[in-house]
């Protein structure tokens, strides 16, 4: 993905992506200043006639995949494939750790009249991820990054922050294996 991106706009009343924000960080990430996790975590500004959201956050995933590829390559150079593959258990041992919680206790909950996630609709999710960590089955970046849960208020639902950090990291080391 050397070559620049152009994205399609909404329309001139409608909300999209900041043009100039998503332009500077495409710009940055093909210039190699940045890592895989900074592209899962960039956020962009909603302005009138902004980039269309849904090929944008496509784009980032695509690119997301080749810096993560490469960031994996360089990881199994300097650590050695045993460094590597035990680096990566750690990680993954640690994310298990929280799967083990009972449903319901994942999380911290959300608070006062905050937004959040719904319980049962992560738990689900977590129920997959602790499944593929155990060989039990496949599981994907793309699934997690497209993962959607019924929002809640308050205490009600997991707080969305923490989920939301939480996949990060399993995506993290999805990466990293795959």
């Amino acid at each position: 993905m050397s070559a620049p991106m152009r994205f399609r706009r909404v329309g001139k009343l409608a909300r999209g992506y900041d043009v100039s924000q998503v332009d500077a960080f495409i710009a940055r990430a093909l210039g190699g200043s940045v890592s895989s996790n900074l592209i899962r975590s960039v956020g962009f500004d909603l302005k009138l006639g902004g980039y269309q959201v849904e090929p944008v956050d496509a784009a980032l995933d695509r690119l997301e995949d080749e810096i993560a590829a490469t960031e994996r390559s360089g990881e199994r150079r300097s650590l050695g494939e045993r460094g590597f593959v035990k680096d990566v258990t750690a990680q993954a041992q640690v994310l298990r750790a929280r799967l083990s919680r009972p449903h319901g206790d994942r999380f911290a909950r959300g608070s006062a009249w905050e937004r959040s996630y719904d319980v049962e609709q992560v738990d689900m999710m977590c129920d997959d991820i602790a499944e593929y960590f155990d060989g039990a089955t496949a599981l994907s970046a793309e699934e997690l990054r497209g993962a959607v849960f019924a929002s809640r208020r308050g205490a009600r639902g997991y707080s969305e922050k923490a989920v939301d950090r939480f996949l990060d990291r399993v995506v993290s080391v999805i990466s990293r294996v795959s």
